[in-house]
């Protein structure tokens, strides 16, 4: 009350200059706190970049920069790796079938055979092993894209769609 009283005895240049004092007091405290709240932060920050040890954080930013852009490179030469082995795949033998059976019905057993060892184009050979009583005779036919260069019996047509298929 007595702080009213005296707050209305001033004159209104004077009010003013009180509010004004009081409310540069009021930023000074804060400023103050906010001061002493940077200089923790500041302190927090520095001991963060220089570190206790040997290592600091802009050390161990730039080892990682630096292990980053060493594990790209090593990327960037896998995938060179991977898409040569990709394509040297498809000229190695990736699908094959293999039949045995009687070429002559006075023959007994399946001793006759017909292998087909392709690669993922469809190239490749056909080996061709006929069985009689007297004598044995083995045969080897090119294969492109999947069809052969010399006619074929029924049973080396069913081993090279068995090895076309990937079926065994």
């Amino acid at each position: 009350m007595q702080a009213t009283v005296f707050f209305n005895s001033l004159a209104p240049q004077e009010r003013m200059s009180l509010i004004v004092l009081v409310l540069q007091v009021l930023f000074l405290v804060m400023l103050l706190i906010v001061g002493f709240r940077l200089k923790k932060l500041l302190k927090r920050y520095r001991l963060l970049l220089t570190g206790k040890q040997e290592s600091n954080l802009e050390g161990i930013l730039l080892d990682l920069g630096e292990r980053m852009k060493s594990v790209e490179e090593r990327l960037d030469g896998m995938k060179t790796n991977i898409s040569q082995m990709e394509q040297d795949a498809t000229e190695c033998l990736q699908r094959w079938a293999l039949q045995r059976y009687k070429a002559f019905t006075n023959v007994g057993g399946d001793q006759s055979f017909t292998l087909v060892l392709l690669d993922r184009k469809g190239d490749g050979i056909m080996l061709s092993s006929i069985y009689g009583r007297d004598e044995s005779r083995v045969y080897a036919k090119s294969i492109s894209s999947g069809k052969a260069n010399y006619p074929l019996s029924d049973d080396e047509q069913e081993v090279l769609a068995a090895a076309i298929q990937g079926r065994r």
